[in-house]
């Protein structure tokens, strides 16, 4: 049976905050660095300024903050608890080599700064092609995208370049670091499979469009008018198809990977993509670990709870032969009894008739009755009955 911790109260991790930074504490409860200050922050938690730990590394002596005091009195949860060592240790492994992966992967060259003949992975130079085809696509969203044949790219005109320089690159990184690309066809999703461990993440790629509310112009107005007044004599006429909604490409691109857990990466103000590749890449691959774990972790529960359910149905089972069997006892024990007893009663009659004259041959054949169904009755006996054991009689029909 597992042990579970209590959460965590507000002191607590007011005071490991202080000692540890943010990004060593979050792994401890299976947190980035970023969600765990969030959570300091709705606890009004205070936490160290920016350039505290690199004054404290030099030699500096700092004060904390001091801890605000809540209206509410006691020790207040914090709903956060410990992962087990062995968990953190795994989570602050993926979190060093991610850091690493950041620092060694360069960001995307300009576009006019890539050579013309640098080879694209075979992927994106179909999904190249599929995407740049002048007809099939909905005009309303002006997205273009092709999951089931090529990768999943939701993009529209405008973006096909850069979506497909930053997945060239980001493929080929993620190849060298011991992934293989898959696109399933079926689902319409592309895979990012971890060949060590056979983990698979899904793989997507998508530009935010800005979607309003659609105000008719004085075109519109005028063919809707056009319509009514046509439509008064004219059965054929067609209705102008106004759209309701207005879509607004932004060119900003986001990717997401895995399902869950997930991650998702996008363009900000200050930094697009192609310039945080490192970090996109270095994420990806602790993704992979921490989606392995959480995969092995499943797997050992569900053959837990299987081994559980084996012998549960074991144990239900044994009862129920148990219960069985004794009641089979039980009916054996009586018929048993029944038995002694009609031979008991028989011999009682026969001793009863004797000194009045012998018995008759009526009442002989009456007790070799009794006795033969006494030896029926007696389960130490291996007797048949011809009557009581033949099948039940079937009531003839009516032809």
């Amino acid at each position: 049976m597992e042990k579970t911790e209590k959460p965590v109260d507000r002191e607590t991790l007011y005071n490991e905050v202080w000692t540890d930074p943010v990004i060593v504490v979050a792994p401890r409860y299976g947190l980035s660095d970023v969600g765990l200050a969030k959570i300091c922050r709705a606890l009004v938690i205070p936490l160290p300024s920016r350039g505290y730990w690199a004054k404290v590394k030099a030699g500096r002596i700092m004060n904390r903050a001091p801890l605000p005091k809540l209206k509410q009195q006691g020790q207040v949860a914090t709903g956060l608890v410990k992962l087990p060592p062995e968990k953190a240790a795994i989570r602050e492994a993926a979190r060093q080599s991610a850091a690493k992966i950041r620092k060694e992967t360069p960001p995307l060259p300009a576009p006019e700064e890539l050579p013309s003949s640098s080879p694209h992975h075979p992927l994106v130079r179909a999904a190249s092609k599929r995407l740049r085809q002048r007809d099939g696509w909905p005009e309303n969203t002006q997205l273009r995208t092709a999951p089931k044949e090529v990768l999943n790219l939701s993009v529209t005109r405008e973006s096909i370049d850069r979506a497909l320089d930053i997945v060239d690159a980001l493929l080929k990184e993620v190849i060298k670091r011991g992934f293989d690309i898959e696109v399933d066809g079926e689902r319409g999703v592309t895979l990012l499979k971890w060949i060590e461990t056979g983990t698979t993440l899904e793989f997507a790629l998508t530009e935010y469009i800005r979607r309003t509310r659609h105000e008719r112009t004085a075109a519109e107005e005028r063919a809707q008018k056009r319509y009514w007044d046509r439509s008064r004599w004219d059965n054929s006429a067609t209705f102008p198809h106004v759209p309701m909604y207005d879509y607004t490409p932004t060119g900003t691109l986001t990717i997401q990977i895995g399902r869950w857990p997930s991650r998702t990466w996008k363009d900000t103000p200050r930094t697009q993509l192609q310039n945080r590749l490192g970090e996109v890449i270095g994420g990806i691959v602790a993704l992979a670990q921490e989606t392995h774990v959480k995969e092995v972790e499943e797997a050992r529960r569900k053959e837990a709870h299987r081994l559980a359910v084996e012998r549960f149905e074991f144990l239900t089972k044994r009862r129920a032969d148990e219960v069985e069997r004794f009641k089979h006892l039980e009916a054996s024990a009586t018929d048993w009894e029944r038995a002694a007893r009609l031979r008991v009663f028989a011999d009682a009659v026969e001793s009863d008739a004797r000194p009045s004259g012998g018995l008759s041959q009526e009442q002989l054949d009456w007790l070799a009755w009794v006795r033969a169904k006494a030896d029926w009755l007696d389960p130490l006996l291996q007797v048949s009955d011809p009557i009581l054991d033949a099948p039940e009689p079937k009531r003839p029909g009516y032809w």
